[in-house]
């Protein structure tokens, strides 16, 4: 029976502190935890090589940390620790699967993948019908003090609650929590290319932008199919990962987008992240820059200020992302773009509000809205904050991930 976990930290801040989360549910019910800080490579091998039991140790990671190939971690026969040891692997993919086809392909031993979007799995099951997966949606973050006393029940919901700042005391009308890459510098990514792919690229873009609820996958296929005829899955693959710029290049383009109508449209937006003093706008009067960039915690503590959460999905169209259930958490309704899940999940104007990407001149009269109706807005927030504190914290996640029969896998 599987008793002891090793993650990682001291890597990317935000997947550390999901894992921090996960591992501190796991606590309560039995469960010993190993953080692997991969900046101390040599010493914490040392100390993991200790704390590993076969047959009761695994590992659970994001975004395959610790899975990659990293030197520091294979033994002297080529093999990873974990493989020698024949440890169970959980990898919780953030992001969309085709980002991580050379781990996907390296036939890692003992691997269970979970994505955070439906159609991911669907791509999972297609291409890697012979790595297990499973859907399991991100969550919200707590601060180490709030989920501490979430952890320890007896009336915790009440005591968070109790903790917010009243709706009508706080700071920030719009707050939105990401970083500003200006589109130029993803179009450096063109410069090296003939017309003829240039052209091709852009007819890929127009298309998502027309029609955004279709997923990247999919759209590639048809545009890669039409040029090429019938192509191997392999081909296919290889041909997507060529072409990961024009997801960051089509995210950049609608965040860029939303941020400025609200702006421009007499909506003060706070931004906390880099780079947004670069954003070109008709009102900056109207564009609060934090000018940095910040932890998660810091991210906590903005929408715990917040009445509205602005949120712009990173193209997972059958999936939700944690900056929806963090504001949920926090007393700040979102208003974010809607995908299948969410709209499975939550009604417009009973939880959050949506916004369509394809209508995204209508986003300002909905922030104005609820801007202007304190009261129905402030019920909005107590009511999801009922379906998240119930629903989507790390603690529920953990129950899915380690297959207890308490799981909230939805």
């Amino acid at each position: 029976m599987i008793r002891k976990l090793i993650f990682f930290e001291k890597g990317v801040e935000t997947l550390s502190y999901f894992s921090r989360q996960l591992a501190d549910a796991l606590a309560l019910w039995g469960y010993h935890s190993f953080f692997y800080d991969i900046s101390g490579k040599e010493l914490s091998l040392k100390h993991a090589t200790k704390f590993i039991k076969a047959g009761e140790t695994a590992v659970i990671t994001f975004n395959f940390i610790g899975l990659s190939g990293e030197a520091f971690l294979e033994e002297k026969n080529g093999c990873s620790i974990w493989e020698n040891y024949g440890l169970p692997v959980y990898c919780i993919i953030v992001d969309h699967p085709l980002y991580y086809q050379k781990q996907l392909r390296s036939g890692i031993k003992n691997l269970r993948v979970f994505c955070i979007d439906r159609q991911h799995v669907e791509y999972m099951r297609r291409f890697f019908p012979e790595i297990p997966c499973s859907f399991l949606p991100l969550a919200g973050n707590l601060t180490k003090a709030e989920y501490d006393c979430l952890l320890e029940g007896n009336g915790a919901a009440s005591k968070l609650q109790k903790q917010w700042i009243p709706y009508g005391e706080r700071a920030y009308d719009v707050a939105f929590i990401a970083n500003y890459v200006k589109l130029p510098t993803i179009e450096e990514h063109f410069t090296s290319q003939t017309q003829e792919y240039i052209d091709f690229y852009h007819e890929i873009l127009n298309d998502l932008r027309l029609h955004p609820d279709q997923p990247l996958d999919p759209v590639f296929e048809k545009f890669i199919k039409r040029e090429t005829g019938e192509v191997s899955d392999g081909e296919l693959q290889s041909a997507y990962y060529g072409m990961l710029f024009l997801d960051m290049y089509n995210r950049t383009y609608f965040r860029e987008r939303t941020v400025r109508t609200l702006v421009d449209s007499g909506v003060k937006v706070h931004v906390f992240g880099k780079d947004w003093e670069k954003l070109s706008v008709k009102h900056p009067e109207n564009l609060i820059c934090s000018g940095q960039q910040l932890d998660s915690e810091g991210c906590v503590q903005v929408l715990q200020n917040a009445r509205i959460a602005l949120n712009t999905m990173p193209w997972f169209k059958d999936g939700a992302h944690d900056r929806i259930f963090t504001a949920m958490l926090h007393g700040a309704v979102p208003l974010t773009d809607p995908s299948i899940y969410l709209k499975e999940r939550f009604r417009d104007g009973r939880e959050l509000r949506f916004y369509e990407l394809e209508r995204l001149d209508e986003i300002a009269d909905i922030a104005k809205e609820m801007l202007s109706l304190p009261n129905e807005t402030e019920y909005m927030a107590r009511l999801a904050f009922e379906t998240a504190v119930r629903e989507d914290t790390w603690m529920n996640r953990a129950y899915a991930v380690t297959g207890t029969t308490k799981g909230s896998e939805q």
